[in-house]
């Protein structure tokens, strides 16, 4: 078992949503509406940094984790999509 952790442009949430669903493989927990900031963009939700972020926290089998990369790789290979990241976790306990 491992946790993907999933930050993205909450723009892209159905978008998002497509792909996990496509998997068929996670079951996740989205944290909507998040402030964000990485090297190039502030997404504040302001009028001076407009946009939120979004956050997924998913479990996911080990073989399903290895598809959610190759999936976010794909996703992120748009200019546009480019503050798409993730974090793939090993889960010690899961009760």
């Amino acid at each position: 078992m491992k946790i993907a952790i999933l930050f993205y442009h909450s723009v892209h949430d159905q978008a998002i949503h497509g792909l996990l669903d496509g998997l068929g493989c996670a079951r996740f927990v989205e944290l909507p509406r998040a402030w964000a900031r990485d090297e190039g963009d502030r997404r504040f939700d302001t009028h001076v940094h407009p946009g939120t972020d979004s956050v997924v926290l998913a479990f996911v089998a080990e073989e399903c984790a290895e598809r959610l990369k190759g999936v976010v790789e794909e996703f992120r290979a748009g200019r546009a999509r480019e503050h798409t990241h993730l974090a793939i976790l090993p889960v010690e306990y899961f009760v």
